[in-house]
């Protein structure tokens, strides 16, 4: 393509090629976002069947459609004050592998965002270990967004255990 051919994109074009978009979700009064890649979708809050001999904050598993997901409690795997499921608790299904999805309840859904490069800056560091969750903190309008990695905020067990949950009953 010559210069002349070339189009001139127009601002938010070029930003929207630049930014990488984040579903954005409140644990109590504090927001977090995932990759919007890893998102499956988003479901109402519905009682899981729990699962004997899990962890705690592994609440059981739902069936979505024929398929067997297993769920925990985002807030109680980050160690957060338990708070009661209000009308606006969620349930957020990750697409973590090709075959492999697992559900985390948030307490509500904020919105899609847009994060350029330099809104992102990387997390602090923290003595008590947290900072392993989390990827980044974003900043815009004069408020912080803690972007987390889910697969890190899980341990190798977690992922045994859930993945192990998925094949039995699926099976």
């Amino acid at each position: 393509m010559s210069q002349k051919e070339e189009v001139k994109k127009p601002e938010k074009a070029r930003q929207a090629e630049t930014s990488e978009r984040y579903l954005a979700f409140l644990l109590g009064k504090e927001q977090y976002a995932i990759p919007l890649l890893q998102v499956k979708e988003v479901i109402e809050m519905s009682e899981p069947t729990p699962i004997p001999q899990t962890p705690s904050y592994f609440k059981g598993i739902i069936n979505l459609r024929g398929q067997v997901i297993s769920v925990l409690d985002l807030r109680s795997r980050l160690q957060l004050a338990k708070i009661e499921n209000g009308p606006k608790t969620a349930i957020i299904i990750l697409d973590l592998d090709p075959a492999f999805c697992l559900g985390v309840i948030v307490d509500r859904i904020n919105s899609v965002l847009a994060f350029q490069a330099d809104d992102v800056s990387t997390p602090p560091e923290l003595l008590s270990g947290k900072e392993q969750y989390l990827t980044g903190v974003a900043r815009r309008d004069n408020k912080m967004t803690l972007i987390l990695d889910i697969k890190a905020a899980l341990s190798l067990t977690d992922l045994e255990v859930v993945k192990s949950n998925s094949q039995i009953k699926s099976a």
